[in-house]
């Protein structure tokens, strides 16, 4: 798939340097910027638009009158779900989008694709929200669509962007590492500045004027990318086969075609049926099953040398699950909890919810170059931990970051509210888990795996990035029921609910519980994955881009 694409004819065909690096590195940063303002804008917002009541905002701004800016009145656990879905399928798609890219278009045409369905997608946003059609059936079956082509556009986007950059440099260029660094801070940046456009047109103004803004960044982002390409990109992102390149544009109408489908499934209760089906014990349990013995064969057959570091791939994908299901809470779970439970005045001014979810991008942007900076000193003296020890720490911060949420639980009593700073910190200690776990990821495998099979493993841990974001969703769906006495956790840190039921602080503490002791078995265990990875293990000081 195009994640691990190989190295392009026209490699260093520009000679423009800007602080040493080729000046079309920062045209990638620029286009990419935008891609993710329109994947973060979507990310906040999406489930307050759902969960906001048809009659208006549940907390409206300050001089706004009752009525402002209704949404579509759904539970928090219909929304959380949805939420899952989006986010989970903007990794499940690349893995088409990348074979797509490598086989037949390229990764320059097919980013051009994945921008303009984006673009398209949001545009469709904005129009569900006209007249009437945002109280109607058939206007959340127009939004659905537009849901669905970020989601395809994505798929054709986020893989080739990435492959292109890499495509700049040499393999063995000492400057590779630096400019994915760079690019990265493209990626927060962009997810950075959608809370302050993106999340402050749809709580203040309306939701669609907040989805419709970001098609304004995406077609900015492509305009600049087609205008400077020929100066600074020549013959980078081009397939070996032109011929198969000029079919590019096919794929727009297939990628409509295709979300128009999805909307049609939704409007009839496809889509819900779907849904139930995967949502059954039974069947999952059995994917789950299918999956570990798939998993425990395909490791058995490889060549002796390669079987430790094909199955330490496995389990690394297994705990960075644990770990991505915890931290995407901030969408959905955090989300609502900062929305209605948390007081979010200051001074006289109440801060958009949207606004919390800035605090992640901006911390990995100050604080991801020093803990590159650390890992480089700590690996001239040796001291460098491995692979499993980030990834203990990285879950054990996010156990630990979750016990601000349950102090923030444990203050709410109507009518008082959680202090905003709470929300704050736990952001703050989520991202130094992401900061030190992020790169055991699709780095690794580009390391540890047979290089006949790269592009398969490639493509199971977008697989599993998927599943963690969809179980994210399903596990946010459950405060409401829990909540409601309908499930039942088995602690209560905090008094009970009516009728004996679990509160939002036993929910929160869930996270505590399962992240840390995930981070404990894995610093248990880290001796033997240390071993099982067979010495293919490097450092590495890039973060990977979630």
């Amino acid at each position: 798939m195009s994640a691990i694409n190989h190295e392009s004819p026209a490699l260093m065909s520009s000679e423009r340097t800007i602080m040493g690096h080729p000046a079309g590195l920062f045209l990638l940063f620029f286009v990419e910027m935008w891609e993710r303002f329109s994947y973060y804008g979507m990310r906040g917002l999406l489930v307050l638009y759902l969960k906001a009541p048809i009659e208006g905002m549940l907390n409206p701004p300050p001089g706004k009158e009752a009525g402002f800016n209704p949404g579509r009145g759904w539970t928090g656990a219909e929304a959380s779900n949805a939420y899952g879905w989006y986010t989970g399928l903007a990794y499940l798609t690349p893995i088409i989008g990348g074979l797509i890219a490598d086989k037949m278009i390229g990764t320059h045409r097919s980013m051009i694709v994945g921008g303009l369905l984006i673009a398209l997608g949001h545009v469709v946003l904005g129009i569900s929200g006209l007249g009437g059609l945002e109280h109607t059936a058939t206007g959340m079956s127009v939004f659905v669509f537009g849901l669905a082509l970020i989601v395809i556009g994505t798929g054709h986007f986020k893989p080739s962007v990435s492959v292109m950059v890499g495509q700049l440099y040499k393999q063995g260029d000492p400057r590779r590492e630096t400019a994915f660094g760079i690019f990265y801070m493209g990626i927060n940046l962009g997810a950075a500045l959608q809370t302050y456009i993106v999340g402050t047109l749809g709580e203040r103004v309306g939701w669609h004027w907040g989805f419709g803004a970001a098609a304004v960044g995406m077609l900015l982002g492509l305009f600049a990318y087609m205008m400077l390409r020929p100066a600074f990109l020549p013959g980078i992102g081009l397939p070996s086969d032109e011929a198969k390149g000029k079919r590019a544009p096919i794929f727009i109408p297939i990628g409509i075609a295709v979300a128009a489908v999805a909307a049609f499934a939704y409007h009839h209760g496809y889509l819900g049926q779907l849904d139930q089906f995967f949502s059954n014990k039974i069947v999952y349990m059995s994917i789950v099953g299918a999956a570990v013995i798939w998993a425990v064969t395909f490791s058995l057959k490889q060549k002796p040398e390669d079987r430790g570091p094909v199955a330490s791939i496995f389990i690394f994908m297994l705990f960075n699950a644990v770990f991505w299901l915890s931290f995407e809470q901030a969408g959905s779970s955090i989300n609502i909890f900062t929305d209605e439970r948390t007081n979010r005045m200051l001074g006289g001014f109440m801060v958009p919810t949207t606004w919390f979810q800035s605090i992640n991008p901006w911390c990995i942007i100050v604080f991801a170059p020093v803990t590159g900076v650390l890992w480089t000193y700590l690996s001239r003296r040796g001291k460098n931990p491995g692979q499993p020890y980030k990834i203990a720490i990285g879950l054990i911060l996010v156990g630990l970051g979750y016990l601000f949420m349950v102090a923030a639980a444990m203050q709410v009593k109507d009518p008082v509210k959680a202090s905003m700073w709470l929300i704050a910190a736990t952001y703050f200690v989520h991202t130094m888990g992401e900061i030190i776990l992020s790169p055991t990821g699709l780095s690794y495998v580009t390391k540890a795996a047979p290089k006949q099979y790269v592009s398969l493993l490639m493509g199971i841990w977008f697989i599993s990035s998927f599943i963690a974001n969809l179980g994210a969703g399903k596990v946010a769906a459950m405060v409401e029921p829990i909540l409601e006495g309908k499930k039942e956790l088995p602690w209560h840190i905090h008094g009970e609910g009516p009728n004996g039921a679990n509160t939002e602080a036993d929910f929160f503490f869930l996270f505590v519980i399962t992240s840390c002791a995930a981070g404990l078995i894995i610093l248990v265990l880290g001796p033997m994955l240390t071993k099982l990875t067979g010495g293919r293990e490097k450092d590495n000081h890039e973060p990977a881009a979630h």
